[in-house]
C-alpha cells in the first residue's frame, strides 16, 4: 500500500516542473493537459493562504462559514487529492525522461550523421584535390605534347626539304653518270687482250725468287740496285741470314741479281728507319694489279680449263697443276677469280702486304728476340 504523501508542495519542486515543462520540446503534444496540471498544482500548493486571503478580503459572516461547512463532506479527502496528483506527477516524470532519451538517441543520430557527412566531405575534399592534380598533370602533359608536335612537325619539314634535295641531287647524278658513260662509250679504244695481258706479266713481273708473277713489289733501297722481288720472298731471303743465336746479321746482305751491298743493321734501338732495306715498288703494284684483273675478267671458251679446274678441286699444288694447264684457254681459266693462279697470287699479297707493313713500324725498335720470331713466322 503506497504510504500517503503531503499535499503540500514545496515552491522550488514546482517551479522546477514547470520550467522542465517550458524546456522540453516533447511536451508540446500534450500542451492543454500539462498547463491544466499545472494550474491544479499552483492552486494546491496553499489553499490555505488563498482561504486566509479570501477570509480577509470578504466580511466574516455566519452564512459563508455555515455554507463552507456545509460544503467540505463534498470536496475529495486530501489524500486522495494528494494520490492523484503524485500519480501526475510520475506520468509526467516519465514522459519526460522518456523525451529526454529520445531527444538524446535523435542528438546520437544527428552526430553520427553530421560524423558521417563530415567523412563524406574530407573524402570528397581529397578526391578534388586528386582530381585536381590530375588535370594539371593531363594539362602539362597536353603542353608537352604539343611542343613535341611543334618538334615533329618542324623536323619533317626538314625532312621533306631534305628529300626532295636529295632527289634532285639524285636525278642530277644518273643524268651526269649516263652522260659520262655516253662518252666513254664515244671514246672508249680497243679493248686489252687476256692473253696479252698474261704474257706481258709473265714475261716483265715474273719474281726472281720465286719464278711467279710478283705480289705486292718491294724494291732493294741501295741506290745501285732497285731490283724488285715478291715482298713475302724478299722477307724469306732476308730472315734467312739472321743466326738464331743473336739474332742479327753477322755479315751484310747483297742483292741476289746485281750483288749491290745492303744496310747494316745495328743492334743498337732506337735505329734509324732509313736503315730499313726495302722501299715499295708502287708502279709496279699498281702495273700488276691492272693486268691481273684483266686476266681475271677474261671471258672463258666452252670446253676449255677442264684440267685446271679438276687440279684446283683435287687441291694440287700450282707447281703440280702446271702440267695440266697445255693451252692458253687452261692458262686463263687458271686466273679466273677462284682460279689456283689466282688464289695463289692474292695469297702471297695479302700476306707479303701485311708482313711488311709489320716490320716498317716496328724497325726502329725490333730487338734480338724479335728478329727471331719473324725468322720463325716466315719459316725461312
Amino acid at each position: 500500500m503506497r504510504a500517503p504523501r503531503s499535499n503540500v508542495s514545496t515552491p522550488g519542486s514546482s517551479s522546477k516542473a514547470s520550467s522542465t515543462l517550458a524546456s522540453s520540446p516533447s511536451a508540446s503534444s500534450g500542451g492543454r493537459r500539462t498547463s491544466s496540471t499545472a494550474a491544479t498544482l499552483q492552486q494546491q500548493k496553499s489553499p490555505r493562504t488563498s482561504r486566509s486571503s479570501a477570509a480577509s478580503t470578504s466580511r466574516p459572516s455566519r452564512r459563508t462559514k455555515v455554507d463552507a461547512v456545509d460544503d467540505t463532506p463534498s470536496r475529495p479527502s486530501k489524500r486522495k487529492r494528494a494520490a492523484d496528483q503524485d500519480d501526475e506527477v510520475e506520468s509526467l516524470a516519465k514522459r519526460l525522461k522518456e523525451a529526454d532519451k529520445d531527444i538524446r538517441r535523435r542528438e546520437a543520430e544527428l552526430k553520427k550523421r553530421e560524423a558521417a557527412l563530415v567523412k563524406k566531405q574530407n573524402a570528397l575534399t581529397r578526391k578534388e584535390g586528386t582530381i585536381t592534380r590530375e588535370l594539371e598533370r593531363l594539362a602539362q602533359q597536353k603542353s608537352t605534347l604539343a611542343a613535341k608536335k611543334r618538334d615533329l612537325d618542324a623536323q619533317s619539314k626538314d625532312v621533306n626539304v631534305r628529300t626532295r634535295s636529295l632527289n634532285v641531287q639524285e636525278q642530277a647524278l644518273a643524268k651526269r653518270m649516263q652522260l659520262e658513260a655516253a662518252a666513254k662509250t664515244a671514246v672508249s679504244g680497243p679493248t686489252v687482250d687476256p692473253l696479252w695481258a698474261l704474257s706481258h706479266l709473265e714475261e716483265h713481273f715474273t719474281c726472281s725468287l720465286c719464278y711467279e708473277i710478283m705480289a705486292c713489289p718491294y724494291s732493294l733501297t741501295p741506290g745501285r740496285c732497285g731490283h724488285s722481288f715478291c715482298a713475302l720472298c724478299v722477307l724469306k731471303w732476308c730472315f734467312a741470314a739472321v743466326h738464331r743465336g743473336c739474332g742479327y746479321w753477322h755479315d751484310s746482305l747483297e742483292c741476289p741479281l746485281c750483288r749491290a751491298e745492303l744496310p747494316y743493321t745495328s743492334d743498337l734501338t732506337p735505329r734509324s728507319i732509313f736503315s730499313f732495306p726495302f722501299s715499295p715498288n708502287r708502279l709496279a703494284d699498281g702495273a700488276i694489279k691492272a693486268l691481273v684483273e684483266i686476266v681475271k675478267n677474261a671471258k672463258p671458251e666452252t670446253g676449255a680449263g677442264t684440267a685446271c679446274v679438276a687440279a684446283a678441286a683435287s687441291g694440287s699444288t700450282i707447281k703440280g697443276s702446271l702440267a695440266f694447264a697445255t693451252s692458253d684457254a687452261d692458262k686463263l681459266l687458271s686466273w679466273r677469280e677462284g682460279g689456283m693462279y689466282y688464289e695463289d697470287w692474292c695469297i702471297r699479297d695479302q700476306r707479303g702486304r701485311s708482313e711488311m707493313t709489320l716490320l716498317a713500324n716496328e724497325w726502329t725498335l725490333l730487338q734480338a728476340d724479335d728478329f727471331v720470331a719473324f725468322k720463325d713466322r716466315l719459316s725461312a
